[in-house]
């Protein structure tokens, strides 16, 4: 009798699973607003009791509002050598609720995941659906199994901007003697529990409003709510790990992926001894070494092996001339092993927007590498796949941020350069000439330095259309102007890029009967004035500091003249300073000069208006005119 009533218990409740409602009725209405999409359920059971066996079920019930929640489902999962995919399913529901298809694995795509890479062992699956109409719910189902425990994907309970959650649950199942531990950052202020047992740690989130994008604002990494799950003892591609700290974890990256790869053929050990045999010092050996370097080979990026990690050999990479960030730093590493310079293979995340590892959490991050020279305190930072760029500038794809450096001692977190304001300057200098039909000429020539060099120094390699192209760009106020001719000097030794430039601009001054209205900031007028944002949430942050000089002399024909001249303006707020002036030189020459600094930082939301105000300020006096009057006989 008990078999029979448990026998019937099972029954109803699986019938009662599947008359579950999905349609949007059941979502709490408040969660649309901002929103393109609406998580209503997920559960994410992750199993890692054996170290050596980490598995995974995903189950996530996805409401799509409109075409720009499509991305959201996230409909893949990926694999590789050590992984697989045991199943994957899809159910695609319309907005009542009723069922309208039902995907299972093998109507997914089984694609390599190439992209920019040359070669990689790790695949995805993916479906390739094409909604017919919105709303629509996605039910997303798998399980997935990987050798792999270094790695374990994080909690984000918001998956993005204009992303809701109803509901998500992470739960991780452990062996009590490699209890995960965990980092959670941006939680205040949402509905998110932690509670754990002995065997099982449950992350839960509830009633997750979307977060509007919001321009100036600090990176997705500091805003949207997430947790950090890493183990103590983990296994990489079959190698054991453990990282309690840097440490011990830089310590185990010495040993376990860097000690074996850095042999170099004895032909090139001759060579490089020889590059080097006059230089005294250690700079000057490493400048020897860089160059040499960016001489002989090129970026590929190639992740095979131990889950990309591992550096491929530095004597392959002597033969083949090509690598990835991994081998081309290990590569230069070995090279100035050889000559005696130490260096510090580093671990960052690369990106324009800055991002720290965590520094206070040991774990396999990062997804870029350079290497650091130490002098003394200091520490000069190469970007070993650039065949282009000087020795010791990073830029801002690897500059400011928190990154781990691998010392004979084990590892340590360090800090990359910053380019203080003052640093990344951009000085115009231009002579233009205004004739009697209001055409101007004139020679440009600016000088960057810092940041500023950083969006400029690759002009010599570009083709002319590709030149013309960046100044229609640059200077895209500007109707008609052509270039006739231009000149560059990069002077890498001391990183300074200098642009010499001519140019025609029909027709530039604005008639005014016989006269002409004339705007003497031709070559730098900021025209960006920010979207207004009602009731911002996020703070206003700026992500890099400059100061900009503009000198601009104007001769204007013989038989005009300039009776008034505006006069000099100077803006100062917290964000930077905008000064301009004019004076007269001659009778039919003037001077214009301009000066902006933008200093980098962040500000409460209330600050954004105010930066709105003061952008919006200096477009207006960019575009400032001065009346052009003609001499009449």
């Amino acid at each position: 009798m008990t078999r029979i009533i448990c026998f019937a218990l099972l029954l109803c409740s699986a019938h009662l699973f599947s008359q579950k409602d999905y349609s949007l009725a059941a979502v709490n209405l408040e969660l649309k607003d901002y929103s393109n999409s609406i998580l209503i359920d997920e559960l994410v059971e992750v199993d890692v009791t054996d170290i050596n066996k980490l598995k995974t079920k995903t189950r996530r019930v996805l409401a799509v509002l409109n075409k720009m929640g499509d991305g959201d489902a996230n409909l893949y999962e990926y694999y590789d050598t050590n992984s697989r995919v045991k199943n994957v399913e899809v159910w695609i529901y319309n907005a009542l609720g009723k069922e309208m298809e039902h995907f299972k694995k093998k109507d997914f795509v089984d694609v390599s995941r190439t992209g920019n890479n040359m070669y990689v062992d790790s695949r995805a699956l993916y479906l390739n659906y094409t909604p017919t109409t919105y709303p629509y719910i996605v039910v997303f189902e798998s399980e997935t199994e990987t050798g792999d425990s270094a790695f374990i994907s994080p909690w984000y309970p918001l998956g993005g901007y204009a992303e809701s959650t109803q509901k998500s649950i992470f739960k991780i199942k452990f062996d009590p003697a490699n209890k995960p531990k965990y980092k959670s950052k941006n939680l205040d202020g949402y509905d998110i529990s932690i509670s754990e047992t002995p065997e099982e740690i449950t992350f839960s989130a509830n009633n997750l409003k979307a977060i509007r994008y919001e321009e100036h604002s600090p990176s997705r990494d500091n805003i949207l709510p997430n947790i950090t799950v890493a183990l103590n003892l983990f296994k990489l591609k079959g190698t054991s790990g453990s990282g309690t700290d840097w440490h011990e974890f830089g310590s185990w990256m010495n040993k376990s992926l860097l000690t074996d790869v850095n042999e170099l053929p004895e032909g090139t050990i001759a060579r490089v001894k020889s590059l080097v045999a006059h230089e005294t010092t250690n700079e000057g050996k490493a400048r020897k070494i860089y160059q040499f370097v960016q001489d002989k080979v090129r970026y590929i990026s190639i992740q095979i092996g131990i889950g990309g990690w591992k550096p491929m050999l530095a004597t392959d990479v002597d033969k083949l001339s090509y690598g990835d960030c991994k081998a081309l730093t290990n590569y230069t590493k070995s090279l100035l092993d050889i000559v005696g310079v130490p260096s510090y293979y580093t671990v960052l995340y690369g990106g324009s927007s800055e991002r720290d590892i965590i520094s206070d959490f040991t774990s396999l991050q990062g997804n870029h590498v350079i290497l650091g020279i130490p002098d003394g305190d200091e520490i000069t930072w190469l970007e070993c796949t650039s065949q282009d760029t000087p020795y010791g500038y990073i830029g801002d794809f690897t500059d400011d941020r928190d990154v781990l450096i691998m010392t004979p001692e084990g590892g340590k977190i360090a800090h990359t350069k910053i380019y203080k304001t003052e640093e990344s300057t951009q000085k115009n200098t231009i002579k233009a000439m205004v004739d009697a039909q209001g055409n101007v000429t004139a020679a440009f020539e600016s000088i960057s330095e810092g940041l500023q060099y950083d969006d400029k120094y690759l002009l010599p390699k570009k083709k002319q259309d590709d030149v013309d192209e960046f100044y229609k760009n640059r200077w895209s106020y500007i109707n008609g102007f052509s270039l006739s001719n231009f000149e560059f000097n990069n002077d890498r030794e001391n990183i300074i890029f200098t642009e010499k430039v001519g140019v025609i601009i029909p027709k530039y001054a604005n008639p005014v009967g016989k006269d002409f209205l004339f705007c003497a900031n031709i070559f730098n007028q900021s025209r960006h004035i920010p979207p207004r944002i009602e009731s911002r949430k996020q703070n206003l942050y700026l992500d890099y500091g400059y100061v900009d000089f503009d000198t601009v002399e104007v001769e204007i024909p013989e038989n005009f003249s300039v009776e008034t001249l505006p006069e000099p303006t100077v803006l100062e707020t917290k964000f930077g300073k905008y000064e301009i002036a004019f004076s007269k030189i001659s009778e039919n020459k003037l001077t214009y000069t301009r000066k902006l600094r933008m200093d980098k930082g962040e500000y409460p939301p209330e600050e954004y208006e105010n930066f709105r105000d003061f952008l919006r300020s200096i477009a207006r006096l960019d575009k400032t005119k001065i009346l052009l009057k003609q001499n009449l006989q």
